[in-house]
């Protein structure tokens, strides 16, 4: 917008010094001045620079072959410097042949106007791609940090989970075992005991020990399930493959069976993509409504002309789903696709 004022300034500066000095007629000046300004504009909106050279040379030829519109100079010298840099000083080369003081002197403050805004501009494009880049770094370096952050959290986890998983396992082999000899040694010693208060007392420890050898299974059982966590193992198991992404929205507590029946389901498929898929992405989905799991595994690979044809994997899938009477659908419209559909445990 400047560049546009700085060149209607100098058309009314060349019209009014020309008027007031009668040199050319009123209606040629009018004409040339426009005929400048319009030239000057095409200049500015051309956008191939060698286009723009070539008009610009064009202009300080036709400038030297008529010196006496030398004026006509000034119209072209606003936007020479940011258009042309240092070739923007052949617009003094007509002047060799009509030496106008008054224009020369506005052409070269002209020229160094243009030169401060053109060096002005530059360092605000400077400044803007710094900041631009400064925040691109502050975003990655964002994403980094909450990366790291969900990296350190899942460590967490997955080491809080095998802490569990071997606590449970201490449980069953030591205090597990030792309960459950010490309930057949009782029932043993009920058994051959011939007085009746003994043989009571007996029985009712008995009953005791079986309580406390249920409590401890019960603790292992739900230390099993905790210890399980399916979102955390599908990611492990997706990470090695390149373009996989899981969908994970599953806020019930599901039981340690489905947990690893899903997880081998996702496995199989995952297999059946790297053995057999041409397709460049693998996802899965989990996702529980009020009644229902739906977990999806799909890929991008072609399907033309190919027939579905039921593996060792495909079959695996297959006799989990009867087993546990989960619904499974498999579609080859886009890419090959795997449904399961699980009516939740009440």
């Amino acid at each position: 917008m400047s560049k546009i004022i700085l060149h209607v300034l100098a058309a009314f500066m060349v019209s009014l010094y020309e008027f007031q000095g009668g040199a050319v007629a009123t209606e040629l000046l009018v004409f040339l001045v426009l005929l400048g300004f319009s030239y000057a504009m095409l200049i500015q909106i051309v956008p191939n620079r060698k286009a723009k050279l070539a008009l610009f040379v064009a202009a300080i030829l036709l400038l030297i072959m008529f010196p006496q519109y030398i004026f006509l100079a000034l119209l072209l010298a606003p936007s020479a410097f940011s258009n042309f840099n240092k070739l923007s000083f052949l617009i003094l080369v007509p002047f060799f042949g009509n030496f106008h003081v008054f224009y020369l002197t506005l052409v070269g403050f002209t020229l160094l106007w243009d030169i401060v805004l053109t060096r002005k501009d530059a360092e605000v494009v400077n400044l803007k791609k710094e900041k631009y880049d400064l925040l691109d770094d502050v975003n990655r370096l964002s994403k980094s940090i909450d990366r790291l952050r969900v990296e350190k959290e899942r460590d967490e986890t997955l080491t809080l989970l095998d802490e569990r998983n071997r606590i449970s396992r201490e449980i069953h082999d030591t205090a597990g075992h030792t309960l459950s000899a010490a309930v057949l040694n009782v029932k043993a010693l009920s058994m051959t005991t011939k007085e009746a208060e003994t043989k009571e007392n007996l029985l009712a420890l008995k009953e005791t020990l079986e309580g406390g050898l249920q409590d401890i299974r019960r603790v292992m059982y739900d230390l099993r399930d905790s210890s399980f966590d399916l979102e955390n193992k599908i990611i492990e198991l997706l990470e090695p493959v390149a373009d996989s992404n899981l969908t994970y929205i599953v806020d019930s507590n599901l039981s340690y069976g489905v947990k690893y029946d899903i997880f081998a389901i996702v496995r199989e498929a995952l297999t059946n993509y790297i053995k057999h898929s041409d397709g460049e992405h693998f996802k899965v989905y989990l996702v529980e409504s009020e009644r229902f799991l739906v977990l999806k595994m799909e890929d991008d690979g072609s399907m033309l002309g190919k027939e579905i044809q039921e593996g060792l994997g495909l079959y695996s899938i297959k006799k989990k789903c009867e087993e546990r009477n989960w619904k499974l659908n498999i579609t080859t419209n886009h890419g090959f696709a795997i449904h399961v559909l699980m009516e939740k445990e009440k």
